[in-house]
Order: structure tokens, then C-alpha cells, then sequence
């Protein structure tokens, strides 16, 4: 039960960690932008973009979106591993510190 929880944690924290990740990296794009030249800025290791394009004479148009998968898997999945192992490190912590106080107070 001790390593579904674990599991479970790691995954939705990493769930949001990289959501929030990619949704901040998309705001920075957006604003670090200036004028209205044409342009494309990429960020998260080419995984999310923002695009300014020339729409007609006087006016331009933006798109951003996510342009591949597997930096945000990647990403995901070296989160998820450090907060599983982080939360293994101090669950072994505590049990030790469990042990010690048990045999001191003998």
C-alpha cells in the first residue's frame, strides 16, 4: 500500500509540476515577444513554441501550442523519479529514526 501511495504522489505531482512547467514556459514566450515583426520562439527544449506570423498588410496573427511529446515525457518522468526518490530517502529516514528512539528508550 506504502509503494502505491508513493507512486501515486510521484505521478500526479510530476502531473503538475510539468503542466505548470509548460503553461509558465508558454507565458514567457508569449510576453518576451516585442513588435510585430514575424518571429518563433521555442522553449522546454523545442517542445512548446510561440509563433507571430504576418496575417495580411496591417495585421499580424500568434499561435503557440506543444510541437513535441517526448521533451514533456522526458521532463515528466525525470520529476516523477526524483519526488518517488525523495519520498523513499525520507520514509527510510523516519523508520531509522523510529529504530533509534525504540532502542533508546529500552
Amino acid at each position: 500500500m506504502k509503494k502505491f501511495r508513493i507512486i501515486l504522489v510521484s505521478l500526479g505531482s510530476a502531473l503538475v509540476i510539468t503542466l505548470a512547467a509548460t503553461v509558465v514556459s508558454l507565458m514567457l514566450l508569449m510576453f518576451s515577444t516585442t513588435g510585430d515583426e514575424p518571429v518563433r520562439k521555442t522553449a522546454l527544449f523545442d517542445a512548446v513554441y510561440f509563433e507571430v506570423t504576418e496575417a495580411s498588410a496591417n495585421s499580424t496573427s500568434a499561435t503557440m501550442g506543444v510541437d513535441g511529446f517526448v521533451p514533456l515525457a522526458v521532463i515528466f518522468a525525470v520529476v516523477a523519479a526524483f519526488i518517488a526518490l525523495v519520498q523513499i530517502i525520507l520514509d527510510a529516514l523516519q523508520t531509522r529514526r523510529r529504530q533509534l528512539l525504540a532502542q533508546r528508550s529500552e
